[in-house]
C-alpha cells in the first residue's frame, strides 16, 4: 500500500490529449486497400444516393450515381457491365451482413436503390482485400453498409431521443425529410424507427439541359430492435425497406434515348435479419453469432403502348440465408491469432413473369428465371508475429446448383421492332460448381510510422442465374489473381505538435481469365496505384486520393474498355469554434479517356473535368441551439458541363445544386 501510494504520488496527470482528424482517416493498419465512409462523413456529404457516398473513393467509379434507379458501383474498371448491366458479380455489396445487388436486369441495372440517410458507416475494400466471408467472385472489391442503431441517438443514459431532419436541394426542387424515434427503456431493450421520404423532380446539366427521367421519389423505411438477454448475449432484429414509384418514364435508364418507349416502373427493396451474438467476457476463444437473413429486390415493368416482353416484366430476387461465424483469439508460442471461421447456406430466387403477350406467366429470356442453391465455409487468421509483423491467409470453399425453373420457349425484343425466340430450357435442368479460393496477405511494421504490406488473392466468380441463357458460361467460372504491395504511413505530432499525418499509396494488378461477363473477352490484365493521404493540424484539415487505372483485354494491346479515368480529389477544410463550425473546400479532376474502342454509350471517350464544392456544417454544442444541426453546401460550384467516363454519352452530370438541411435531436 506504501509503494503503491508513493507511485502515485510521483505520477504526473497529462490531462486529455486531444488528436487533430480530418474528414476521413486512412486506414493504415490493414493490408487492404480500405475507405471507411464514416457517419460525420456522411451527414456532411448530404448524398441523394447511396452510390453518391462512394464517388471520392479512389478507383470508385459510379454508373448512375446521381439516381437510384439503375445506379450501381465499378470499383477498379469491375463490377458493373456500364451502361447495360447493373452487375457482373465482381463486386459484393453487403447491408448489415446481408448480400445485396439482383441478377442482371438489361438496361434497367442491379436495383442497388437504397436510402443513405439509413447507413451510419460504408466501407469500401478495392481488391479481393478481406472478401472472403461473403463471396467467391468479389475480386473487384466489398461494400459493407451498416445501418444505423439507437445508441447512436441515445447519450448519457437517455431513454428517449428523437430526431428530425428536413433538408432542400436547388437542382430538380428536390427535398428530403427523415424521422428517427430511437429508445430504451431499460438496459436490455433499445429499438431505433425511421422513416424518410426523398423527392426530386428532372436535374438539369451544367448546360441547363433536362436530364431526362433524373427526377425521383423514394420513401424509406428502418426498424433495429436490441435485447441484451445477459452480459453475453444478445438479439438483433433489423428491417429495411426503400421504394421507388416511377410513371412514364423511359425503358433504358442509363440511356433514355435508347428506345421511345415509355414504361412504368416500381422500384422496391427490403432487407431483413435475425441475429443472435453470444460473447461470453471469460472465454476468449468464443465470439460466435448466428444470423438468418431474408432480401427481397423487385421492380415491375409495364408499357401501355408495347406489350413485348422486354417492356412488361416482373423481376424479382429473393434471398434467404444462415451464417455462422465465430472470432477465437488465442496465442501460440509469440503468435497472437485472430481466427475467423464462418459457414454460410443460401438459397437465390429469381424470376422475370411475363406480365401480356403469347408468353405470359412464362420468364423473360433475357432474364431467366430458377434458384441458386449454395453454401460455403471460410477461414481467416490474422497473424501478429512478435511486434511488427501480421500475416493474413484467408480460405473459402463454395458449392453451388443452379436450377432452371418456369423457362419456356420466349420471345425478347430488344427493341419495337427486333426480337429474339429462344428455345426453352427445360424446368428443373441443373447445373453444379465449386470453388476454393483465398489469399495471403502481409504487413510489416518498420517503425510506429513506416509499413509495408502485399497480398496476393485467387478468386473465381461462379456462374449466376443470368447464365442459364448461355450454354458457354453456365459451364465455366472466371476466375482472377490479383497482387497487392503498398507503404502506409502513420505519425502524430509530424510537423507541428497535435497534428496527424496519415498516407497509403498500393499498386495492384488483376489478371482474369475463362470471362463470361464480356462479349468477346476470355482475358482481362488490370494494373494500377492509389494513393490517399489526410493531415490534420490544428488550424486546418486537409484529405487527398489520387487513382490510375490501365487495362488490356485477350493478351493483346487492346484496351480493356470499362477501365476507369484517371482521378485526383483534394479536400481542405477547417473547424472553428470548439470544432462547432467545419468548412470545406473540395475539388475533383478527372483526366479526359481516350483508352477505349467505344465510339457511343458509357464507353465512348470522355474529356477532361474539374468540379469544386464548398460545404458548411454548424452543429453548436451549448446554448439555446445546441441539438440542431445546420448544413448547407453547393455541389459542382461553377456549373460545369461534364460527362463522367462509364456514364453514358447521353447523359451528362447534374449542374449546379445547393443542398440545405435542418436537423434537431431532442
Amino acid at each position: 500500500m506504501v509503494a503503491g501510494a508513493g507511485i502515485a504520488q510521483d505520477s504526473t496527470d497529462l490531462g486529455t490529449i486531444e488528436l487533430e482528424t480530418s474528414r476521413r482517416g486512412i486506414q493504415t493498419d490493414t493490408a487492404a486497400s480500405t475507405t471507411v465512409v464514416t457517419d460525420e462523413e456522411i451527414e456532411a456529404r448530404q448524398a441523394s444516393t447511396l452510390v453518391e457516398l462512394l464517388d471520392t473513393t479512389p478507383n470508385v467509379s459510379l454508373v448512375n450515381g446521381s439516381s437510384p434507379q439503375g445506379a450501381a458501383v465499378s470499383i477498379r474498371g469491375l463490377g458493373t457491365y456500364a451502361g447495360t448491366y447493373g452487375t457482373d458479380g465482381k463486386v459484393a455489396v453487403i447491408v448489415d451482413g446481408v448480400s445485396s445487388g439482383a441478377e442482371e436486369i438489361y438496361r434497367n441495372g442491379s436495383m442497388l436503390s437504397l436510402e443513405p440517410e439509413l447507413f451510419r458507416e460504408v466501407t469500401v475494400t478495392r481488391g479481393p482485400g478481406e472478401s472472403f466471408g461473403y463471396a467467391s467472385g468479389a475480386m473487384g472489391g466489398t461494400i459493407e453498409a451498416e445501418t444505423k442503431d439507437a445508441s447512436d441517438f441515445l447519450e448519457g443514459g437517455d431513454a428517449f431521443a428523437l430526431r428530425q431532419k428536413i433538408g432542400s436541394e436547388s437542382n430538380g426542387e428536390g427535398w428530403l425529410s427523415s424521422t428517427i424515434l430511437a429508445f430504451a427503456p431499460d438496459e436490455k431493450f433499445d429499438a431505433l424507427v425511421f422513416y424518410g421520404k426523398r423527392s426530386v423532380g428532372d436535374r438539369t446539366d451544367g448546360d441547363g439541359n433536362t436530364l431526362d427521367a433524373s427526377g425521383f421519389d423514394a420513401p424509406s423505411a428502418l426498424v433495429k430492435l436490441n435485447y441484451h438477454v445477459n452480459d453475453a448475449s444478445t438479439l438483433t432484429f433489423g428491417y429495411s425497406y426503400n421504394e421507388i414509384p416511377q410513371s412514364d418514364v423511359p425503358y433504358d435508364v442509363y440511356n433514355p434515348d435508347w428506345s421511345d418507349v415509355l414504361v412504368d416502373r416500381y422500384t422496391k427493396d427490403t432487407t431483413a435479419y435475425l441475429a443472435y451474438r453470444f460473447n461470453p467476457v471469460d472465454n476468449a476463444l468464443v465470439n460466435l453469432e448466428a444470423r438468418l437473413t431474408y432480401k427481397y429486390e423487385d421492380m415491375e415493368l409495364s408499357s401501355d403502348t408495347v406489350s413485348s416482353n422486354l417492356y412488361n416484366t416482373h423481376h424479382s430476387t429473393e434471398t434467404r440465408g444462415l451464417r455462422l461465424e465465430n472470432e477465437a483469439l488465442f496465442a501460440t508460442g509469440i503468435v497472437n491469432h485472430t481466427l475467423t471461421t464462418g459457414v454460410e447456406v443460401k438459397e437465390r430466387r429469381r424470376a422475370s413473369t411475363i406480365s401480356t403477350g403469347t408468353y405470359q406467366g412464362d420468364n423473360d429470356s433475357s432474364a431467366p428465371g430458377g434458384t441458386d442453391e449454395s453454401y460455403a465455409v471460410y477461414l481467416a487468421d490474422r497473424m501478429e508475429i512478435g511486434q511488427r509483423l501480421t500475416l493474413t491467409p484467408q480460405i473459402r470453399f463454395e458449392k453451388q446448383t443452379l436450377t432452371s425453373d418456369n423457362n419456356n420457349d420466349s420471345q425478347t425484343c430488344y427493341g419495337p421492332t427486333y426480337c429474339v425466340t429462344t428455345p426453352a430450357i427445360e424446368d428443373g435442368t441443373s447445373w453444379e460448381s465449386e470453388a476454393w479460393t483465398g489469399a495471403l496477405s502481409g504487413r510489416y511494421a518498420f517503425s510506429n510510422d513506416l509499413a509495408v504490406f502485399g497480398s496476393v488473392a485467387y478468386n473465381e466468380n461462379l456462374p449466376i442465374l443470368d447464365d442459364l441463357r448461355n450454354e458457354d458460361n453456365i459451364e465455366q467460372s472466371e476466375k482472377g489473381v490479383t497482387q497487392e504491395v503498398g507503404l502506409s504511413f502513420d505519425r502524430m505530432d509530424a510537423f507541428a505538435g497535435g497534428d496527424t499525418l496519415r498516407f497509403k499509396l498500393t499498386a495492384f494488378q488483376t489478371r482474369i481469365w475463362d470471362g463470361t461477363t464480356y462479349s468477346g473477352i476470355e482475358k482481362v490484365d488490370l494494373s494500377g496505384v492509389e494513393f490517399e493521404a489526410s493531415y490534420a493540424h490544428p488550424a486546418f484539415y486537409a484529405d487527398f486520393n489520387a487513382a490510375m487505372t490501365r487495362g488490356t483485354i485477350n493478351s493483346t494491346d487492346d484496351n480493356f474498355n470499362y477501365a476507369p479515368a484517371d482521378t485526383a480529389q483534394l479536400t481542405l477544410g477547417k473547424r472553428l469554434f470548439d470544432d462547432q463550425l467545419d468548412l470545406s473546400f473540395e475539388a475533383k479532376h478527372a483526366w479526359g479517356n481516350d483508352r477505349t474502342s467505344g465510339t457511343s454509350g458509357a464507353v465512348a471517350p470522355s474529356d477532361d473535368w474539374t468540379t469544386y464544392g464548398v460545404a458548411a456544417a454548424y452543429t453548436p454544442n451549448r446554448g439555446a441551439l445546441e441539438g440542431f444541426e445546420f448544413r448547407a453546401s453547393v455541389e459542382n460550384l461553377t456549373d460545369e458541363a461534364y460527362r463522367p467516363y462509364l456514364t453514358d454519352a447521353s447523359s451528362y452530370a447534374t449542374g449546379r445544386n445547393l443542398k440545405l438541411s435542418i436537423a434537431k435531436t431532442f
